[in-house]
């Protein structure tokens, strides 16, 4: 078995998936934390604008109580310094400078009528454009009704008070994205990461070496989606190791097969010469039992043969060209005929029906199943083939009208080797002729079997069908 070379821990390092969780619950607890700084900002600069008109009108009610008309200046800057303004101005309803003097100013800002999107703009103004500006603001004067205070600002105090908070919620934010982070991350590494890394584990070291029955990983009676995963793991990893000793086996037996076949032969061929003697012979019994020892000599050796090249052969590259169906199953018919005449031959396929498979090899398949049915039929019957089309693509059905299929080998249908020693074939004519189908994306698939006959689909998918188009819906007409 191959293997990378390569550590398995070494996957979980730096780009493994507890950093990578990591990651991601900080960038989305971040998100979060902008999501609600942006109206928290635009809601602190509204309420540090309320401050100030409050401020102002504590400030203004202190000018209306003095007596004898202008105050002093230097409780006047007091007042406007503690109200944190540059100017104030009482409307009810006539505008009354109370506090201050006219200053030049580039913005104003109406809190009584202004809405949330307005509030999340200025904000953002505020930090990106604002510092050297004078604000003139406009609110209901607090507990007076009728009244409206009008101030003037310095914008430069409210933003760096704003620039202040921002780094508050930020670090606030890093420090609760951070431990909450590690509190999840902890959780996770519980819960994924290290399972995760054990099955990642195991299965480098079950690569490695997979006939080790050592290696067998232990799942945890856990009911969600790692308990299940870890399972089908040990599953599998059974299922593999059982796959690989068959194919020792089969290994083993090609190898001792083809260390034997020489001799095997020549003692077979030694053999047959018995036989035909004994055919020739004086002896009636003698004679009976000859050609049963032939046949059985026969089958020997094509048992022999067989076994040899099933142990040893490569699937060959398919090589797919444009076959007329229908030429494809007159030939079938062609060939077998003279080995059947007994047995009528019906071929349903529509002309005009291509399709893009190799030939020889599909050719083979059918041959196969056809010389099946024949054999089933050895008083005569009759042995179709016809295509049709299918939900599922194109299928070419072999159907005889012999004695049918015992249930007990109808499980072992496809499995090499499977066939008893009574029978004529080997076991592994049904088993190669799946791996052709299947090496052309379709199957062989047991349609039906009984006392009627029996009757083998070779599917094919859709895409295989390159021409006849009508044909896929006249085909089982």
């Amino acid at each position: 078995m191959r293997s990378s070379g390569r550590p398995a821990r070494d996957v979980w390092v730096g780009r493994g998936l507890a950093a990578r969780i990591l990651l991601l619950v900080v960038s989305f607890l971040l998100l979060g934390e902008v999501l609600i700084f942006v109206p928290s900002i635009a809601r602190f600069r509204t309420a540090f604008l309320e401050q100030r008109i409050a401020a102002a009108h504590l400030a203004s009610l202190v000018r209306t109580a003095e007596t004898g008309g202008r105050i002093a200046p230097e409780l006047e800057q007091r007042l406007l310094d503690h109200s944190g303004t540059l100017a104030i101005t009482v409307r009810d309803p006539r505008p009354r400078l109370m506090l201050g003097h006219d200053v030049e100013v580039e913005r104003t800002v109406d809190l009584d009528h202004v809405t949330a999107a307005d509030q999340i703009l200025q904000a953002f103004e505020t930090l990106v454009r604002g510092g050297d500006r004078n604000l003139r603001v406009f609110a209901a004067a607090p507990m007076e009704p009728g009244a409206q205070i009008e101030i003037v600002i310095d914008e430069g105090p409210m933003r760096a008070e704003m620039f202040a908070y921002a780094w508050r919620i930020l670090a606030l934010s890093l420090t609760l994205s951070v431990i909450v982070a590690i509190l999840v991350l902890w959780r996770l590494q519980r819960l994924i990461v290290r399972p995760l890394a054990k099955i990642t584990e195991h299965l480098a070291r079950f690569r490695r070496t997979p006939e080790d029955a050592g290696i067998a990983l232990l799942p945890s009676r856990r009911g969600d989606e790692i308990g299940v995963v870890e399972r089908e793991v040990r599953d599998m990893q059974q299922d593999l190791r059982t796959a690989l000793l068959e194919q020792s086996r089969l290994a083993a037996v090609g190898g001792a097969v083809g260390r034997i076949n020489h001799d095997l032969r020549n003692m077979l061929a030694g053999a047959l010469l018995v036989s035909d003697r004994l055919e020739r012979s004086e002896d009636p019994a003698v004679r009976r039992s000859a050609p049963r020892l032939i046949r059985a000599l026969q089958r020997a050796t094509r048992l022999c043969e067989t076994t040899l090249a099933f142990a040893r052969e490569r699937p060959p590259p398919l090589r797919p060209v444009d076959v007329d169906l229908h030429e494809l199953l007159d030939d079938v018919a062609a060939d077998l005929a003279p080995t059947a005449p007994a047995v009528e031959m019906r071929i349903e396929a529509a002309d005009g029906l291509f399709v893009r498979v190799d030939r020889d090899a599909v050719y083979r398949v059918v041959v196969n199943l056809a010389r099946n049915g024949l054999r089933a039929m050895p008083g005569g019957g009759t042995l179709s083939m016809r295509a049709r089309w299918s939900g599922r693509g194109l299928a070419i059905e072999i159907a005889d009208t012999g004695h049918g299929i015992a249930q007990a080998r109808r499980e072992t249908l496809f499995v090499p080797f499977a066939t008893d020693l009574q029978t004529e074939g080997s076991g592994l004519g049904l088993a190669i002729c799946r791996e052709i189908m299947r090496r052309h994306g379709g199957d062989v698939r047991l349609v039906r079997t009984g006392g009627e006959g029996t009757t083998f689909a070779l599917e094919l998918p859709a895409r295989a069908v390159t021409a006849g188009g009508d044909a896929r819906r006249t085909a089982a007409e």
